[in-house]
């Protein structure tokens, strides 16, 4: 069999320009729409809903006993549906330092699957399992935001806590994404007993990403845990009201490590964004004794 020519795409690539084009396609669909309010449904004390604000999707999760909100779920730029928008989303990328090509990935919970979409495209030889509570945001994801299942990406609409006792898989990558309106965690997915639960399930030299808000009342709590649970960690302070967390049993890297390996994850992949500013805010919060010695100063500033 002849080498494919210099002007023959490899299968992935037909596969990539095939999904980016079917992104388009849909977002095309609502990007000139007159209505603004595309969706609604009731999900228990909460309403599930998608706005269309100028040229961006935004899906909300509106808490029916609160009079206002500024907390969304997911956003999406109509014209750009693989440009990551929301700040955590961007950094929880940064997980690939530490995992460049996992085999298994967990996602919880969906939203409008923005990041499970991008990893997926990016990611081609990963298999994604992403758990979502609301069927309702499963439906606005699907409908709307153009997530995909297929044979590489399945969705399952339990309670992460239920799912993760029942499921006997490692991941390579678990990314923990679990709010509500306001930007608190329920209470049963940030427990000490469920990150315990995620260890278990997490592959030898994987890792823990979580997405936390800095006003939540178990962030001190949720940062010790993981303290205890892994030998190194590190934090990521969002543009907004967020932290990301970053755990693992890999041992704590160099500043000019971290940013030549974001350098070779940039130049891998095209996320349409940049990743070192993620890098600069990365930092150290719990590493091995004998790493203690770290210049502090220099790994809160891991990529300068």
């Amino acid at each position: 069999m002849n080498a494919p020519g210099p002007t023959e795409s490899k299968p992935v690539e037909i596969w990539q320009q095939a999904n980016e084009d079917r992104l388009h396609r849909n977002a095309d669909l609502w990007i000139d729409s007159r209505e603004t309010t595309l969706y609604a449904e009731e999900w228990g004390k909460y309403y599930v809903a998608v706005t269309r604000e100028g040229q961006r999707l935004v899906l909300w999760m509106l808490d029916t006993e609160a009079s206002n909100t500024d907390w969304i779920q997911s956003a999406m730029d109509l014209r750009f549906p693989l440009r990551l928008q929301s700040s955590y989303t961007q950094a929880m990328i940064l997980a690939l330092l530490w995992q460049p090509s996992p085999q298994t990935v967990f996602l919880s919970g969906l939203g409008g699957g923005c990041l499970a979409t991008t990893l997926h495209h990016h990611l081609t030889s990963a298999n994604f399992v992403c758990v979502e509570i609301s069927a309702p945001v499963v439906t606005a994801a699907t409908r709307y935001f153009g997530f995909q299942p297929d044979e590489r990406l399945t969705v399952h609409v339990s309670d992460v806590r239920e799912f993760l006792y029942q499921d006997t898989l490692s991941y390579d990558l678990l990314l923990l994404d679990v709010f509500c309106d306001h930007g608190v965690s329920p209470e049963h997915a940030t427990e000490p007993d469920f990150l315990t639960l995620c260890r278990h399930r997490t592959s030898k030299n994987g890792l823990l990403a979580i997405n936390l808000g800095n006003r939540d009342p178990a962030f001190e709590e949720v940062t010790s845990t993981l303290r205890k649970l892994f030998s190194t960690v590190y934090a990521c302070p969002g543009r907004g009201s967020t932290t990301v967390f970053f755990a693992t049993d890999q041992e704590p890297r160099l500043p000019r490590q971290i940013q030549r390996e974001t350098i070779e994850l940039e130049s891998r992949h095209d996320f349409l964004f940049p990743l070192l500013p993620w890098t600069d805010r990365l930092e150290i919060v719990h590493a091995p004794d004998s790493h203690q010695s770290f210049d502090q100063d220099d790994s809160s500033t891991a990529a300068r």
